[in-house]
């Protein structure tokens, strides 16, 4: 469940910059068959039947322990995720642990084989964790759950506006999500909807609860985005990203390129003045968590227009490396590929 690819949005590059190669990223939500399509028969009888045999029964399982795990003590809840998470890593995941050994090799050289035992287990841990509080995450704040240190600039730029909030995907990026609310910051997010149908209404639901302003998906989202902008508003965009199971960004030694969420912020940002900031979270222990926002972040187009739109990318993404490679244990793309 994590927000990304805000579709496309145009801009000339110069001669011998990179240039965007990616086609706009457009979602159609996946058919549920319905009672008309089981009283049909027939092939439509027949694909209401497989349906609810496989997929609709994930569907009913995800909504039953998601109303289940709302009514645990928040640290009940969490901990039942992370032996969950542990679990699939170990034995339903096995070709996952495989690629964030292998991740983790590059990301951090200097790790040791147990240490990097000890992140892949933190990995997965950590997912189901995030799956599982999205039952309680109403709850953290008022328990006191969240800390934040220097959020000053994101409630300054949030009330001058416009602004755009950068963020990846480490601890519980949710969490972020509530805090935000909590401290009176009205705010939009892109994002990409999860594969499946339960989970994309539970994290609607979640998210509208913090007040957030979900954008259409992809292409159809780019048009309301910049007016949010323009008109003063703040998105969310997360910029650590996958793409058909690739990591497109951080880059972690790979050629900096303009396809991915980095360069899209930066478009948004030239095309309306926005200030970005960059902000993550950590989890500290348990269902406890830690956010930092940094002051604007001052791109090179700042100073000059003209700067090639790669340039910028660059800045941002040496902002984002050294979060995930603190965090690497904690991020939730640290089990897809890079190449």
């Amino acid at each position: 469940m994590h927000e990304a690819e805000a579709g496309d949005v145009g801009e000339a590059a110069a001669p011998d910059a990179p240039r965007k190669t990616r086609k706009p990223y457009v979602w159609n939500p996946p058919p549920v068959p319905d009672w008309a399509d089981l009283r049909a028969g027939g092939e439509r009888r027949a694909t209401f039947l497989r349906y609810w045999r496989t997929a609709g029964l994930k569907d009913l399982g995800d909504f039953a322990f998601h109303y289940a795990f709302r009514f645990m003590p928040i640290d009940l809840c969490s901990a039942i995720g992370a032996a969950m998470g542990r679990l699939a890593g170990r034995f339903g995941y096995k070709e996952n642990a495989i690629r964030a050994r292998a991740n983790l090799r590059r990301i951090d050289p200097t790790l040791s084989e147990a240490e990097i035992e000890a992140r892949v287990r933190s990995h997965f841990e950590n997912v189901g964790r995030v799956m599982a509080e999205f039952s309680i995450l109403h709850r953290l704040v008022k328990a006191g759950r969240i800390t934040v240190e220097n959020d000053g600039p994101a409630l300054k730029w949030s009330k001058d506006g416009p602004l755009i909030f950068i963020s990846c995907h480490t601890g519980n990026w949710e969490a972020t999500g509530a805090l935000m609310h909590a401290v009176g910051i009205d705010w939009s997010a892109i994002y990409t909807p999860p594969g499946r149908p339960a989970q994309h209404v539970i994290a609607n639901r979640v998210r509208a609860r913090f007040g957030v302003h979900l954008l259409p998906p992809g292409a159809p989202g780019i048009r309301p985005t910049i007016r949010l902008l323009q008109e003063g508003g703040t998105l969310s965009m997360f910029c650590d990203e996958v793409h058909h199971g690739r990591v497109m960004a951080p880059l972690f030694g790979r050629p900096a390129h303009v396809d991915g969420n980095l360069a899209i912020a930066v478009r948004f940002a030239r095309m309306t003045g926005a200030k970005i900031i960059v902000g993550h979270c950590t989890r500290l222990k348990g269902a406890r968590f830690h956010v930092h926002c940094s002051d604007p972040v001052d791109l090179p187009s700042h100073t000059d227009p003209d700067v090639p739109l790669i340039e910028d990318v660059k800045v941002l993404d040496a902002m984002l490396e050294p979060i995930i490679r603190k965090n690497c244990g904690q991020w939730y793309f640290l089990d897809n590929s890079f190449d």
